[in-house]
């Protein structure tokens, strides 16, 4: 978006703006209700002592059950400590599972045919309201919903075909698809890998607009329905922007990034993602450097490999704690995802042989972990149950959510992994201690203590005591194998707001309140008295206030006895234009400018970032995409560039702060001012006009001259609305017998300048004697912001101004430009003369514009001054203040 145009221009694409988005404010709203909708829904819940982020808790993979028997086991989930339930994918299935088994037809929901909830009626799984009502229920629990979203494939029709349920709009486009009929071989191959079908599935061209366009409704349609997270089937079969073999793509960071910025506006949460990369990517591809600094990953080979040693029965292999890959490579704990079994290792009889106790026991292991977030299958009662089947099976035993309660109530603290003999063991900060015993189930033990402090503990499966003293933890596992043992201490009252800090765009913002441990709660708006209010209660603030502003609300709860600590948040309101970054090369003369934005761990683009424009500005210029406006950039000269690097180090870039900015010379990232003069253009008030009488330049009959006249005129010239009549007399306002943008020009000098010659803009044509010609009733005030200012004194001898250079500013101009050389001066729009002579009577209203060189007059920088011109032999004219005004000061 340009940020520096003509007012005409400006008011021509607001009309046209307002008609092609009409509906925004209803969305809007709508949006915000959405919003308090799922904070009051939360609000009802008990408080189950779930982590509050999906990384830090653990995920309940609802594998084949329906959205009715996930509901109706909400309470259980919530019970058993689950931050999450996954679901099997939710997207339109190829055909029907209606009747069918598990084993037989599981895999049907892994090749959609369409992007979108199934509405169909033929799943197994419910319909699309049944999957809202669901995840509407999760939310009263505090329970998030992550779906599995398959974005890589489509349904075949036999392996290698297309099915006939695709559309015909991506089915019968050949630009939809990477490869129908060959399969990956080369798994040391990145294009292989990410061009080439999956096990006959026909693989889509991930990097084609269509396909991200249709996902990205996709991934809308879940944040509507109640969504908080994705897990991606077959992410590594989908490439990352700076893929090797020239295999990549922008397709994570387009889908991520405007889902998150989606999510945040209309629901206030940000996504959790998480991607299936198996064993390796292949082809040198680092895991760490591309998948993680977009989602969290599976750590498939560390999981089973873990299992299986519990299966075994060997603690020294089963107390791995690293997240490692079959290539070496390994994700941070923060972006590991581990599990006791998969879906996938379950069907295809992998795990699916080994008992519930073995996947209890790699729970109480992997589900301990300090960082890495841990994912639970629910088994079903039998591989032959009907798709649809929920089942209360191992995943509620005692010991499974005793396991969950630890992880939750040790959020942020160390681990320490440990084995003894048959014992594997996790330390948990300074007061925790998750026992394992894989031979067998009762024993005593007396271990190693590395972090426990001395004292006496409670085992939350058995109820039974542990001490620790002397350095050794000693106590007795019960039947189960498994002790969890710490002293949970009861949660203090806390206070919170839904959605938390963030930026609006909506007139006003609805937040709902909330406590919990508690029986009551107070809030302060911009640090006023606070008032009482109950849980679940929501106000609205920002109605009416102007745009940047910021409101802080402080809450904060009490038991009776005991009062929290107040947690603040802060919400500014943000308006729709867009968000810039300028870079003024002038200083630095750059071949090109790339601009890296990112924010956390995620860039708009990979390294070096966007190359950017030149734009009206003169700057080199790229708009901030959502979701980036508080990040940070770095500019580059090129993507090979190693010296010409602002921040010269990577890391950190400059801070953008949500607003525009602009790269100036000294390496400074300063706030962007629009230079265009923010007085508001004047309404001209005509005294009462004679009848019969037309006002020139009044084009929509008011009698008024505005800027809203100079748009009409600019609509007739694009042939989008007709001016006849009297409206087409006014509309020719220099008289030429032809209504186009010059006319529209003229009402923009008028308004601003009160008109030069050749512009009849503001006098009366007509019968009758004209009144007095009304003029604008506020002067131009000249704007303080520099455009460019000369650093040298003007060139000698003068300036002489051509005689068809008129002040009509309709066509011909001699564009006087900086010449940015060693002398810096003002010279002739070819950079070869000091001036120019012509005959002709200029008159005395001369018109000056300050523009970059080599580029056409702009209106918004026009400088208007009456001069003293001196008559000099030949005809031509001499300014003669042109070295104490034209060249100094700071004018547009």
């Amino acid at each position: 978006m340009n940020k520096k145009v003509t007012s005409i221009v400006l008011a021509v694409c607001v009309l046209l703006s307002c008609i092609a988005v009409g509906s925004f404010s209803a969305t809007a709203g709508t949006a915000d209700v959405a919003v308090a909708a799922q904070a009051d829904a939360e609000a009802v819940g008990a408080d189950y002592g779930l982590a509050k982020s999906i990384q830090d808790g653990q995920i309940l993979q609802a594998w084949n059950w329906s959205y009715n028997g996930i509901k109706n086991n909400m309470k259980k989930i919530a019970e058993q400590g689950f931050t999450a339930v996954q679901t099997t994918p939710i997207q339109t299935i190829k055909e029907s599972t209606l009747g069918k088994t598990m084993q037989g037809s599981w895999w049907v929901y892994y090749q959609p045919s369409q992007f979108h909830i199934d509405t169909n009626g033929s799943n197994a799984l419910g319909t699309a309201s049944d999957f809202k009502a669901m995840c509407a229920e999760a939310h009263k629990y505090g329970v998030k919903v992550v779906v599995d979203a398959v974005l890589n494939h489509m349904a075949n029709k036999g392996d290698n075909t297309l099915s006939d349920t695709i559309p015909a709009d991506i089915k019968n486009d050949s630009s939809c698809w990477h490869s129908i009929t060959t399969n990956t071989s080369n798994w040391s191959s990145r294009w292989d890998i990410t061009h080439n079908c999956m096990d006959g599935l026909p693989d889509l061209n991930t990097g084609n607009k269509k396909i991200q366009n249709y996902e990205i409704v996709f991934m809308k349609e879940c944040i509507d329905a109640g969504v908080d997270g994705f897990r991606f089937d077959g992410a590594k079969h989908i490439e990352v922007p700076n893929d090797a073999e020239n295999a990549g793509s922008d397709f994570w960071i387009n889908i991520l990034g405007t889902t998150t910025s989606y999510a945040q506006s209309t629901k206030g949460i940000t996504p959790y993602y998480y991607g299936e990369i198996l064993d390796a990517t292949g082809g040198g591809q680092n895991i760490v450097n591309q998948y993680t600094n977009m989602m969290s990953v599976t750590c498939n080979s560390v999981s089973n490999d873990i299992r299986n040693k519990v299966n075994s029965g060997d603690a020294n292999g089963a107390k791995r704690t690293d997240f490692s890959y079959d290539d070496g490579s390994a994700p941070s704990g923060k972006r590991a995802v581990l599990w006791n079994e998969s879906h996938d290792t379950y069907a295809d009889n992998k795990s699916r042989g080994q008992s519930d106790t073995t996947m209890k026991k790699t729970w109480a292991i992997v589900g301990s972990r300090a960082e890495a977030q841990a994912m639970y299958l629910a088994r079903p009662r039998s591989y032959s149950d009907s798709i649809g089947t929920a089942s209360v099976t191992a995943w509620g035993d005692k010991e499974v959510a005793a396991v969950n309660h630890f992880k939750n109530y040790f959020v942020g603290k160390t681990e320490y992994m440990s084995a003894s003999g048959s014992i594997v063991y996790n330390e948990r900060g300074t007061e925790g201690v998750v026992l394992v015993n894989l031979k067998g189930g009762s024993t005593s033990v007396n271990v190693k203590a590395n972090k426990m402090k001395d004292g006496t503990y409670t085992d939350e499966v058995t109820g039974g005591t542990f001490r620790v003293s002397g350095g050794q933890i000693s106590g007795n596992i019960g039947g189960t194998g498994v002790a969890v043992v710490y002293n949970a201490k009861p949660a203090g009252p806390s206070a919170s707001v839904t959605p938390g800090s963030s930026k609006y765009k909506t007139d006003s913002i609805t937040l709902t309140l909330s406590y919990d441990n508690a029986t009551s709660g107070q809030y302060s708006i911009d640090g006023g008295a606070y008032q009482s209010y109950t849980k679940g209660q929501t106000i609205t603030i920002g109605a009416g206030k102007p745009v940047g502003t910021q409101t802080t609300v402080s809450v904060k709860a009490s038991d009776g006895s005991t009062t929290s600590d107040p947690e603040t948040y802060t919400y500014t309101k943000s308006d729709n234009t867009a968000q810039m970054v300028y870079f003024d090369n002038s200083s630095y003369n750059w071949s090109s400018v790339y601009a890296y934005i990112y924010a956390g761990e995620t860039g708009v683009a990979a390294w070096p970032g966007t190359q950017m424009q030149k734009d009206s500005t003169g700057y080199f210029a790229l708009e901030v995409p959502e979701g980036f406006e508080d990040g940070l950039v770095i500019f580059t000269e090129s993507k090979d560039a190693t010296d010409h690097r602002y921040p010269a180090d990577r890391e950190p870039g400059l801070p953008l702060e949500g607003k525009s900015k602009i790269f100036k010379a000294n390496n400074q990232l300063v706030d962007y001012v629009d230079p265009v003069p923010t007085t508001p253009v004047p309404t001209v008030a005509p005294t009462t006009a004679p009848v019969g009488n037309i006002l020139i330049g009044d084009t929509n009959g008011d009698g008024n001259v505005t800027i809203s006249d100079a748009t009409l005129i600019q609509l007739h010239a694009a042939n989008q609305q007709k001016l006849t009549g009297d409206r087409l007399t006014a509309a020719d306002t220099n008289k030429d017998g032809a209504v186009n943008v010059t006319d529209a020009t003229m009402v923009q000098l008028y308004l601003v300048f009160n008109r030069g010659s050749n512009n009849y803009t503001g006098t009366w044509t007509g019968g009758g004697t004209n009144p007095t010609q009304p003029q604008p009733t506020t002067s131009y005030v000249q704007p303080t912001t520099q455009y460019v200012q000369p650093t040298t004194s003007a060139p000698s001898g003068g300036v002489t101004l051509n005689a068809s250079a008129t002040s009509t500013g309709t066509e011909d101009w001699y564009a006087w430009t900086w010449n940015s050389d060693s002398d810096g001066h003002w010279v002739k729009g070819n950079g070869s003369a000091s001036s120019v002579s012509f005959s002709g009577d200029l008159g005395s209203n001369i018109l000056f514009v300050r523009l970059p060189q080599g580029e056409s007059a702009d209106w918004s920088k026009v400088w208007n001054k009456t001069h003293d011109l001196t008559t000099q032999a030949g005809g031509t004219y001499v300014t003669s203040d042109w070295n104490n005004e034209f060249m100094e000061g700071n004018w547009q």
